[in-house]
């Protein structure tokens, strides 16, 4: 993730989103994990913004946002 955050910023990105699925409480299937969960998300700093309509292993999928401007 830090990577993908580094080239992001290298790169002139304003902001970066990101999917990924909520597993809860409880384990998650790792077929349903390739987007990310939103503990790695919030590891790297997104922040959570709204629920979204899409699912994973019948869990909810969250839209997640990096501020990558200046003095944000």
């Amino acid at each position: 993730m830090a990577d993908a955050v580094s080239y992001a910023r290298s790169h002139g990105a304003p902001v970066i989103e990101g999917y990924p699925v909520d597993p809860g409480e409880g384990r998650i299937n790792p077929s349903a994990a390739y987007v990310g969960t939103i503990g790695l998300f919030a590891a790297a700093g997104f922040s959570l913004i709204e629920e979204t309509e899409a699912r994973s292993d019948r869990r909810p999928r969250w839209l997640m946002r990096l501020d990558l401007r200046a003095g944000s």
